[in-house]
Parts: C-alpha cells; structure tokens; sequence
C-alpha cells in the first residue's frame, strides 16, 4: 500500500517575527491513562503545547534559514522533511521542555536519529458506518497525508515527529505523542506494516499484510475490542467488535 507524490515546488519568503508562547507541562505531571478514553484529552492539552511553541521555531527557523540561503524548495520527500526536522529540533530542544518532549537529558537530544518511517491510513467513521459483512474490507482503508517517524535514542524510542504531505510538497507538522509513537514501535515486526487510526475513537493499530488480508494489533488494552494489545485479528474482525459504538456514536470524543 505504498504511495507516490508529486508536488510543485513553491516559493517562500522569511515569515515575520510573531512569537506564541504556551505552557508545557513537565512529562512527570502527566497522568497516565488508558488510549482511547475520554481521559486522555490531558495527554491532547499537554501535547497541544508542546506542538504549538516547537512548531512555531520550526517554521520561524526553517522559513529564515531557506531565505538565507537562497533555496525556496520545499521537501519532495518525507525523509528529505525529517532529516531538516531533526537537525531544527536540535537547536530548538532547552533545558526547559526536553523532558516534555520525552528526552531523559538534554544531551540526549544531540544523540537523536529517526527511526523507520509510518505511514498512517485513516479507518473513517462514515466507512465503518456503511460496511457490511462481505464487502472487501481493504477498501476501508484511506491514504492519509502523514508519515510518523520515531525519534530515537540509542535505539530506544522518545519522542514522535509527524510529517505532513501538502500541495507543495512535504513539511514537519510536529513532534511529541511519545507515548503512542513508543508502543506503535514496540509492534511494529518490519518496515513494511504501517499505521491504522480509527480518528473518532482515538484508536491506533499497527497494520500487517498477511497474503491479501489486513491484519490489525492494537498497540493498547481497550474495553471497546476483545482483542488485546499485541493480538492479531483480521481487520473486519475489528470493525465488528466496533460496530456497537459506531452505531451509538454522538461525534463526542471517546
């Protein structure tokens, strides 16, 4: 399910010196919770601050940094869009919010590299919504535009970094959701498989090809699936298991 990109290079120009700031809430006042539970919109609102300052340097940093040196090229690859997130995240990472990122130290951070890239595919609520059993359930799978990229420390997963395919080409969306880039990792058997997220119910999976079928492991316990983390089951097994809350779903968070 791999997918090729064409993208038309566009000119920027070095973005005005606007800065947004935002509280970052130390990794250890975080509350652990369960993924996938009305709770873990603490882990969203903690994250959400993380995103809004880094992204804000990134953008800041990269749009000067092109002008400078005269290239105004985006990124026609992911990896291209990653390796320039790194080398910024670097520069960008104090000793004020590296452990919000997920790093241990902040000499960590100049160790960082980037693990196997993640392609993420959308499991959407009106597709879940019209299946019916004997339908081809690979087609409930739509291409997203985003690549997740581990970034690790001596082989060892501390943080996340998104990368979003725009019309233009491919560009850093933003780092963090460390908890969930860690147990995607953690299933993940090659580079091969890729990401399943269900958006409406918050719900990640590692997909594997198993000969022309999908195969879904939940990377967490959820009381909505009889299926337990680490477990194989058949992509239409899933959306079975679901069909209940997809029936009785309001559009509020779950």
């Amino acid at each position: 399910m791999r997918r090729n990109h064409t993208a038309a290079p566009l000119k920027r120009s070095c973005p005005r010196r606007h800065y947004w700031s935002a509280t970052i809430r130390p990794q250890a006042d975080r509350k652990m919770v369960p993924i996938g539970s009305r709770t873990q919109n603490l882990y969203r609102r903690s994250d959400a601050c993380v995103r809004l300052t880094l992204l804000t340097c990134v953008f800041l940093l990269s749009g000067c940094s092109q002008r400078k040196s005269g290239s105004t090229t985006p990124a026609q690859q992911p990896q291209q869009a990653a390796d320039n997130a790194i080398g910024l995240l670097q520069k960008l990472v104090n000793e004020q919010n590296y452990k919000s990122l997920g790093f241990h130290s902040l000499d960590e951070v100049k160790l960082a590299r980037l693990g196997q890239p993640m392609e993420v595919y959308n499991l959407g609520l009106e597709k879940l919504k019209s299946y019916r059993a004997g339908q081809d359930p690979n087609s409930l799978l739509t291409p997203s535009a985003e690549t997740i990229y581990p970034v690790t420390v001596d082989g060892n997963v501390r943080t996340g970094l998104r990368i979003v395919h725009k019309e233009q080409g491919y560009e850093p969306s933003s780092f963090g959701k460390a908890d969930i880039v860690k147990r995607l990792a953690e299933f993940r058997r090659s580079p091969e498989e890729f990401v399943v997220r269900i958006p409406a119910f918050q719900m990640y999976f590692v997909g594997r090809h198993v000969e022309t079928r999908v195969v879904l492991v939940p990377i967490a316990n959820d009381p909505r699936l009889r299926v337990q983390a680490g477990e194989e089951a058949l992509l239409e097994t899933v959306v079975e298991q679901l069909r209940p809350y997809v029936n009785s779903y309001d559009g509020q968070p779950m």
